[in-house]
Order: C-alpha cells, then sequence, then structure tokens
C-alpha cells in the first residue's frame, strides 16, 4: 500500500491522492513510477488550494503602491493557479486519467465517428465546408 508523503497536509490534497491511486489501481497501472506523479499532482493541488485561498482574502486585483505611484494589478495568485491547473492536467495526461484516455470513451469516440458513406448525408452545413 502506496503513502502519500509527509508534507501532504490539506484534507483535499489526501483525498486526491486516494483518488488517484485507485483509479490508478482500476487500471493496474501502479508503480513506484506512477506513484512519483501522484505526489507531484498532490503537493501541486496543495499550492493550488494555497493561492485561491490568496485569492479569497486579497481578491483578483490588488492595489500596488510604489513611493507616490498608486495602480491596481493581477494579483498573482491567479496565473499561479492557472498555471498549476495546466501542469496538473499535463499529469493526468501523463497518468492517462483524462476523459480522453479512458479506454471506453476512446471506443465510444470512434464508434460515433464513423465515416462511411450513409453519415456523409447526417453531418451538418459545418462539417461540409
Amino acid at each position: 500500500m502506496f503513502k502519500h508523503k509527509a508534507i501532504i497536509t490539506t484534507v483535499a490534497a489526501r483525498e486526491l491522492f486516494k483518488i488517484l491511486v485507485r483509479e490508478l489501481e482500476i487500471d493496474n497501472n501502479l508503480s513506484e513510477r506512477t506513484i512519483m506523479l501522484v505526489d507531484n499532482m498532490v503537493l501541486l493541488e496543495q499550492l493550488k488550494r494555497a493561492h485561491i485561498e490568496d485569492i479569497r482574502k486579497r481578491g483578483s486585483v490588488e492595489l500596488f503602491k510604489n513611493g507616490t505611484q498608486e495602480m491596481y494589478r493581477s494579483n498573482k495568485s491567479v496565473d499561479a493557479v492557472l498555471k498549476i491547473v495546466e501542469q496538473q492536467r499535463k499529469l493526468q495526461a501523463e497518468l492517462k486519467l483524462t476523459p480522453a484516455s479512458d479506454r471506453k470513451v476512446a471506443g465510444l469516440v470512434k464508434l460515433e465517428g464513423g465515416d462511411s458513406d450513409g453519415d456523409k448525408d447526417k453531418r451538418d452545413d459545418f462539417e461540409k465546408f
């Protein structure tokens, strides 16, 4: 049984760890290598939660003072959250845990996307161009 790292302190991060391990067990894809990726995803989740809390406290924009100048600038936590989400998505794809990598979903897309002559009449105007 794999255990999350001791630096994982938030409940949401621990829950994510359990979910990811359970999903990897279902696909029989749980190993030391995949646990490293799971740990990274969970650490990113913890960081993301901290940035979201910062956004809740200070808002998406903040007043910035530089001497006599005063201006509003975007909270840097907003950009950090977006980057973290993108990195998590990449790790999720690496672990083959995205909807697109799901065998059942991929099979349905192939079945529905058939290209027989009878299907050409059923296409909408956008696909004809």
